[in-house]
Formats: structure tokens, sequence, C-alpha cells
């Protein structure tokens, strides 16, 4: 196998790394050829799925004598222990020590910040962490093209691992990434996102397409700002199981955010209200834009009571 062509080697490689069958280090170690391209597989993409794993891989390569084989282009975390409110000051030592400046290909921005393709996150933040600071702290340092956090829970159970604690730290974070075009948030409280701190979704003139899901106290307004903010350009705004309050009430409809800007701007005109400027004076025209860039989808059902609707149907 090791004559193949080094493309078509790549791919076998990486499905079998995927699988672990047969186990990395057999793989690792079954010749030279094998062991370079597994270790690309492997350091290009981390993957940690243990808190345990992102600590022992900070240990060793905060180490200033080690460095990883080749550039991360991607860092993915599965942590669904007790634990995960430490993650990120894990995070913070894996971009400020481990993969800062020791690996001579390592992409920067114009501010030095290190660029990655994907940072997922599948893990909670807690309430009453104390050093939930970090969140805003860790993901400063890095600038990514697409950027994931969702739940560990199966999707028939409807939590919450993006507090509402967490949000204004994770949403200061977001608009400091100019590179960002894909975002995706589930399982996310947006209760306080209209208070005096936290003013809405971040404003990322880079970004092209928006996910929420299993996102509750989501207000229209919330949504209609971003897509009318006039140093956005989103292509797509998806969201799914969205509620305006709790998950007993109202899934979030496309008609509900047309509403909310044909009412807002009759009674509250731009300028006289500061929050209502990015709606602008043509109703029609912000219609016609979410018409185009919006979708609402409820796609999973509870088993009773709530909104109920057909599966995957579209919310108009």
């Amino acid at each position: 196998m090791s004559s193949l062509p080094p493309e078509i080697l790549y791919e076998v490689l990486d499905y079998s790394l995927n699988l672990q069958k047969p186990p990395v280090v057999a793989l690792i170690t079954t010749c030279s050829v094998f062991r370079d391209i597994c270790l690309r597989i492997l350091y290009s993409a981390l993957h940690f799925k243990s808190r345990a794993q992102l600590s022992l891989f900070v240990t060793t390569y905060s180490d200033p004598e080690l460095s990883t084989p080749c550039r991360p282009r991607s860092v993915e975390l599965d942590i669904t222990s007790d634990e995960s409110n430490l993650v990120f000051t894990d995070l913070y030592a894996l971009f400020s020590r481990c993969l800062s400046g020791k690996a001579d290909d390592v992409e920067r921005d114009e501010t030095g910040r290190i660029c990655l393709d994907l940072l997922r996150l599948c893990l909670n933040s807690h309430a009453f962490d104390p050093h939930i600071d970090m969140i805003y702290t860790s993901l400063s340092l890095i600038n990514p093209r697409r950027f994931i956090w969702i739940g560990p829970d199966p999707p028939h159970h409807f939590s919450i691992a993006i507090v509402p604690q967490a949000i204004s730290y994770l949403f200061r974070a977001l608009s400091e990434h100019t590179n960002l075009t894909e975002l995706k948030l589930t399982h996310i409280n947006m209760s306080r996102v209209l208070s005096q701190n936290d003013s809405g979704l971040p404003a990322i003139p880079s970004l092209r397409s928006l996910y929420l899901g299993q996102a509750i106290f989501l207000h229209p307004f919330v949504v209609a700002s971003l897509i009318l903010n006039p140093s956005m350009s989103l292509e797509k705004v998806h969201l799914v199981d969205a509620y305006r309050g709790s998950i007993w009430g109202f899934r979030l409809r496309r008609s509900d955010i047309e509403l909310y800007v044909t009412e807002s701007l009759m009674q509250y005109p731009p300028e006289t209200h500061k929050m209502l400027a990015p709606f602008g004076d043509t109703n029609n025209a912000n219609l016609a834009t979410i018409r185009k860039v919006v979708v609402c989808e409820a796609r999973t059902e509870r088993i009773m009571g709530g909104d109920r609707v057909e599966e995957n149907a579209i919310l108009i």
C-alpha cells in the first residue's frame, strides 16, 4: 500500500484513523511513509475527546524544546465530563504556549493571532464558573474561518450548553474574528442578549453563514438587526428549533421577523430610535432581504406539548 500515490494513501489513512481500526499506534509503526502521513493527519486536525487528552497535549508541548510535526489547521473538542468548565483555561495554554511561534508555517493574521480553518467545540459552559471569562481570553488568541459550538447531548434533549453568563465573553471574542465566514451555535440561551451588557449578535463583516439551533429566548429583533446591519453581507441565516421564549412556547418563524421589522419601522422611525437604525428606510427592501436570507426550521419534536409542527417543516 505504501507504493500508492500520496494523495490516495492520505485519504485511506485518514479514513482508517477516524475509524480507529486498526489502532493508531499500529498504523504509525507500520512504516516511515505511514508514520509521516499519519502524524500530518493527526496534528493538522487536532481532536481531543477528553480534558485529560487536552491537558496531556498542553503539558507535553508547553516544553519550548518540542514542537508539533506540522501546523494545526483545525482544533476540535468533544468533552462531556464535569471538568468542561476548565477547558477554556487549557485552550488558552494550547493557543498561547503550544501553538504560538513554534512552527515556521504557523499562519497568523495582521495582529499576530493564530489562523485556523476550524474551531469546533462540543461541550457545556457553566453558569457558576469562576473562570468563565477565559472564554474570551482563550478565543481572542485565534482567528478562525469557521467556528462551531454545539451541545454534547443528543438532539432530543433540550439542554443548554451556552449559558447566558457565557454570552458576552463569547460574542466579544467572535466580534474580533475578522476571518470568520461560518458560525454555528446550538443549545444556547439568549435571555440576556437584549440586556444592557449584551446588545445582540456580534456584527462580523466577513460572516456569510449563521446557524442557530435549539436556541431559546431568541427575539426577532436580534436576528433582524444583524441581517440588516449595513456592515453585514450574510447569505444565509438558518434557525433550527429556535424559540422566542422557552421550549414550551412558539418557535421563531420568518414571519415573526418580518412583522417585527414592519411594526418597528411604523412605530419608531430610525432617525429617532438608535436601536432601529440598521433597519434603514425601505421596508420592502428589508423584507426582501429577510425572505432571501432567513430559513426557519422545526427539526426535533418533543413527545408531547409545546409548538407542534410536522417533522423537518420549514416555518414561514
